[in-house]
């Protein structure tokens, strides 16, 4: 098996997570006095209408994103996931406006008068926690996938997007000096299939052996050889980007912007089995390494 060498451990810091603990406090304060002074019903608003708006991006997001978005400058593979994200914002508006109104007080404002003002405390407290609880998710699942990419090499070992990640996977190792958080550690959101996928497909990248004979099965040479991807791995300014590992510069790259947005090759891109692939690549290397690989058709 060919592995890249393992990043070393990167601690938390009580500091950052006395900052998140005090970030805990506030929200709690707030949630607190707002619930009492909104009532039930209001402060509880946000919450339910984001789990109807995440039930129904769910079901008909990604349909929604490709007919939404047919025809703007959004990447053909990144159309299911804005579809998602912006079909769930339009249902949470809307549910959440519903609720508000719905949720009003009976009493002219200028009475000063709320109705239920301690169970509007008490639910105002608690969704506080859960919405900070899942900020901090947030938080921990990208330190995770900083993680998975400075474990994997995906950035140089110097520069600013190096930084960034290390500075991300610090404020989750920090959540897990939490009691009962401790799974933040090795915990990653990326399916494992996608996360499968992306580790068999550094290792071959990172093995000029492996990518030689990657490169000379048939089905990457027909990506290779595509006329919206060939003049991109020609580009000699590509390659000393690709080889410096800059990831700021590539993503910026026109011609990279360029390749992003051609619907054509993005969906031969999808209907390629890459990780049948980079196991054939991976397994072959292995076996034995100083032979080359002969083509398939």
């Amino acid at each position: 098996m060919l592995l890249l060498a393992a990043t070393p451990a990167i601690p938390g810091s009580r500091t950052v997570l006395g900052i998140f603990l005090l970030v805990l406090l506030g929200t709690m304060t707030a949630g607190t006095r707002h619930g009492y002074w909104s009532g039930p019903l209001r402060q509880l608003a946000p919450t339910v209408a984001l789990l109807i708006a995440c039930f129904i991006a769910w079901l008909s997001g990604p349909e929604f994103g490709h007919w939404a978005l047919k025809s703007s400058f959004i990447p053909w593979l990144m159309r299911g996931l804005c579809g998602i994200c912006l079909l769930g914002a339009i249902v949470w508006l809307i549910t959440y406006s519903v609720l508000w109104r719905l949720g009003r007080s009976r009493f002219p404002s200028r009475i000063g008068e709320v109705e239920n003002p301690v169970l509007g405390a008490i639910v105002g407290c608690w969704t506080s926690i859960l919405w900070t609880s899942v900020a901090f998710l947030f938080v921990a699942a990208i330190g995770a996938t900083a993680q998975f990419c400075l474990d994997n090499g995906v950035t140089a070992k110097s520069g600013f997007a190096h930084r960034m990640l290390r500075h991300a996977v610090v404020a989750k190792n920090s959540l897990a000096l939490i009691n009962g958080a401790q799974w933040l550690e090795t915990w990653n959101p990326l399916p494992q299939h996608t996360r499968r996928m992306l580790e068999k497909g550094l290792r071959v990248i990172n093995t000029p052996g492996a990518l030689i004979r990657l490169q000379r099965l048939q089905p990457v040479r027909a990506i290779a050889t595509d006329p919206a991807f060939y003049p991109l791995i020609q580009d000699p300014e590509i390659r000393e980007i690709v080889f410096k590992r800059d990831i700021e510069r590539l993503v910026a790259h026109p011609a990279v912007l360029r390749l992003l947005a051609d619907d054509n090759f993005q969906r031969k891109l999808a209907e390629t089995d890459l990780e049948h692939l980079f196991d054939d690549t991976l397994e072959s290397y292995r076996k034995d390494p100083g032979q080359e690989l002969p083509q398939k058709n």
